[in-house]
């Protein structure tokens, strides 16, 4: 009797659950056994609970759907296509007025006459934010990658900016992007816009071949648009005409180990110019060294020197100020421009959260004898920074960045900043 008792017991459970489980998805079960020593059958303790919410299911058939395409229409793609973004707001207070809104540049601070006591700015703005699509698709004649990113941070009237367009097919890379003389992985994080002034950094149009052998080394080499930045009086003749009649050559090398990477990269130039009617070459020539060091899973190393002729443009401070070459009123003719630079950051990592950094780096272009006395001559450059990241797609900085600029007759002057930004990532 008390057996029948327990089986119909269950049984009565199990229907109440099951009438439960008509208008819920799935639940959990709990059936406690407790032994107790009394006169009457052992006791059997039930719970239940729902975790989900049921929801009724809808069937159909995807053969009867209509569709109504018209040949014009775009049709279904093979390419994977994946849209990204991030929306970067950034300000600082800088304390001498300098004029770039986006970086600390060290070769804008005023120096001699051009120094107003008690001048200071501030600025909030949002033109860093960028705006990236990419397509993936494995096809017969191998994988292919396509990227287009822009930006609002133009420096000419125009909305947007080109950052990147190319495509890769296989090993060769086809269009604009980072130039093959520089290394992105060695530049450090920093909440200001261009970072180190004495980095290197620029964008080219290109064809690039770039792969790795073996384990550990990587080589690449390419053909780059030629973008001349000097002044020469004679090429008011030529107008608007094209005067580069030869690409820039590059290349690198990188060995990679567990503790980071050393790289080696280089870069050959033909700049032409106009001179007394008739065209003429100066060549130019630049060499890179970097690295990252990492010393153990919190503290990393960045940092890289550079030297070179006629490659000033390559460098964050230094591109579009004309420096590649100078006119020598009394030769008649251009003059290459030497010029070298690095920098070292240290980075700290406190916990996935929280990182701290700090960035030194100098500069130095050669005077020549015609040059005016408030030619630029050297600049240092420090910044110490923070950042926090509360979630992985957002970063929220703070940093301090300091810098001088040295004259060819040794007047100085000085500038510092204190900048934020706040960027979420999509």
């Amino acid at each position: 009797m008390p057996r029948l008792k327990n089986i119909l017991l269950i049984i009565l459970s199990f229907l109440f659950i099951n009438g439960e489980a008509q208008v819920r998805d799935t639940l959990k079960l709990t059936i406690i056994r407790i032994e107790k020593q009394v006169k009457t059958d052992t006791v059997y303790i039930l719970s239940s609970r729902v975790d989900t919410i049921a929801l009724q299911p809808v069937k159909t058939d995807t053969s009867k759907i209509v569709t109504d395409k018209n040949t014009q229409d775009l049709q279904a793609s093979k390419y994977r296509i994946k849209f990204m973004g991030s929306i970067r707001a950034n300000g600082y207070y800088d304390f001498n007025g300098m004029k770039s809104t986006e970086g600390f540049l060290p070769y804008d601070i005023p120096v001699g006459e051009e120094k107003i006591e008690g001048l200071s700015s501030v600025y909030i703005g949002a033109r860093q934010s960028r705006f990236g699509i990419e397509g993936e698709a494995n096809t017969r004649v191998g994988h292919i990658v396509t990227y287009m990113e822009v930006d609002f941070a133009s420096s000419t009237s125009s909305l947007w900016r080109l950052r990147h367009a190319y495509a890769e097919w296989n090993f060769f890379k086809i269009g604009y992007t980072w130039t093959t003389f520089m290394d992105n992985a060695s530049l450090p994080k920093t909440v200001d816009f261009e970072g180190p002034n004495s980095s290197l950094s620029k964008r080219n149009g290109l064809i690039r071949y770039e792969r790795i052998f073996g384990e550990r080394s990587i080589f690449g080499v390419s053909l780059e648009a030629p973008q001349s930045d000097y002044y020469n009086p004679a090429d008011s003749i030529l107008e608007d005409k094209s005067k580069q009649s030869n690409f820039d050559i590059a290349g690198r090398y990188k060995y990679t180990t567990s503790r980071g990477h050393i790289q080696i990269a280089g870069i050959l130039r033909r700049i032409d110019y106009l001179n007394q009617n008739q065209m003429d070459v100066l060549y130019g020539w630049g060499v890179l060294l970097s690295t990252v060091i990492n010393i153990n899973a919190k503290n990393i190393i960045y940092s890289q020197y550079s030297f070179g002729e006629s490659i000033a443009n390559y460098y964050v401070g230094f591109g579009n100020r004309q420096l590649d070459a100078v006119y020598d009123p009394g030769l008649d003719k251009m003059t290459k421009k030497f010029i070298q630079g690095g920098f070292s950051t240290y980075t700290h990592i406190f916990n996935p959260a929280w990182r701290f950094s700090f960035t030194g780096g100098m500069s130095f272009l050669d005077g020549l004898d015609f040059e005016s006395p408030d030619t630029f001559r050297s600049s240092r450059y420090l910044a110490a920074n923070f950042f926090y990241y509360p979630i992985e797609t957002i970063d929220i900085g703070i940093e301090l960045t300091t810098g001088s600029r040295k004259n060819l007759d040794y007047q100085e002057g000085s500038a510092t900043r204190i900048s934020l930004l706040g960027s979420f990532s999509f």
